[in-house]
């Protein structure tokens, strides 16, 4: 299993999210899971995550989705000591390179004007090789 970034909030939200391998090939599929070690249940959607790239300059967002492709929005409950599963195909054209998932859990609270909180759980990084490339 590949290492695992936690979140914790006020003691109480602590999520992992994590990836299947710590490497993959552009067009692969990335079995994640998503672990709720907390105490309180979090609202999540793992179809509606991001992918990062490593870059110089820190972690760059890098699109994933494809024209015509889109996400189902529901919002699903994850109990405590409850895990979720997904998956994700990587764009067939993804350069080489270090990647990690980022998910933003809702804490099904809200802050002082009536919003949602969010808290992102980000995932281990793992390498993209070049097409070919074991």
């Amino acid at each position: 299993m590949a290492l695992t970034t936690l979140l914790v909030a006020c003691g109480e939200v602590m999520v992992s999210l994590t990836t299947d391998a710590t490497e993959y090939q552009p067009g692969d599929t990335v079995e994640l899971v998503l672990q709720n070690q907390g105490t309180r249940e979090v609202g999540y959607n793992l179809c509606v995550v991001r992918i990062e790239h490593q870059e110089e300059s820190g972690w760059i967002h890098t699109p994933h989705l494809s024209v015509g492709e889109a996400c189902q929005l529901p919002s699903y409950t994850l109990k405590a000591g409850a895990e979720a599963h997904d998956t994700l195909r990587l764009p067939a054209a993804l350069p080489a390179g270090e990647y990690r998932i980022v998910h933003d859990v809702d804490t099904l609270r809200t802050d002082s004007e009536g919003r949602s909180e969010r808290e992102p759980v980000i995932s281990n990084t793992f390498l993209v090789s070049e097409e070919g490339t074991p």
